[in-house]
């Protein structure tokens, strides 16, 4: 039986010269998810640039970025611990991105980055004085930054991840013990920019 090139596991599938088990293909598939998404994300951005430029909106076809649907049940998660009450209420396939995304950044052996993504992740979706379409908005932008940390420097969007760093600071401007948090990390999260 052919066993896994990541972990070890009976292997279920090939992936060019590499055998994955379930889990390791799993995760790959949802890598390549964030990637194409993120890729969808920068063509309608670049789109848009492009009717500013002419002067006309709405013009150009844009691509609908899927998002996961949110779930009402229990997820498991590998780093993200997330309240029982709070379930409903978040992108569960947000937060599930950002999970994958610091296990690739985690296999790169940045652990500064890894408890900078787990800890603020954590705030954002535990914060009582957020309402949910602003929570939702917050971990939909850490997404954008976990999906780039766990990029390659020379692949990772410079411009739009200090655009979206702004946005973050933005949000969380009056929640003070999120203010706190971002004063601690964002250094590390621009350090993924420069």
């Amino acid at each position: 039986m052919t066993t896994c090139s990541q972990c070890g596991k009976p292997a279920v599938a090939m992936v060019g010269e590499n055998p994955l088990c379930v889990e390791c293909y799993h995760k790959l598939e949802q890598a390549t998810q964030i990637r194409v998404a993120g890729l969808m994300e920068l063509i309608n951005y670049l789109t848009q640039m492009s009717e500013a430029a002419v002067g006309i909106r709405g013009v150009l076809p844009k691509f609908q970025v899927p998002r996961p649907v949110v779930h009402a049940d229990v997820l498991t998660f590998h780093n993200i611990n997330v309240d029982r009450s709070v379930v409903g209420s978040i992108n569960t396939g947000e937060v599930q991105q950002i999970d994958v995304a610091i296990e690739h950044v985690r296999a790169s052996g940045d652990e500064g980055l890894v408890e900078a993504l787990k800890e603020f992740t954590e705030a954002v979706i535990a914060e009582a004085q957020l309402n949910v379409e602003l929570r939702n908005e917050i971990v939909e932008q850490i997404a954008f930054l976990a999906s780039q940390a766990a990029l390659p420097k020379e692949k990772r969007r410079p411009s739009v991840g200090k655009a979206v760093m702004v946005g973050v600071k933005d949000a969380i401007s009056g929640v003070a013990a999120l203010v706190t948090l971002w004063e601690r990390f964002s250094p590390l999260f621009a350090g993924l920019f420069k």
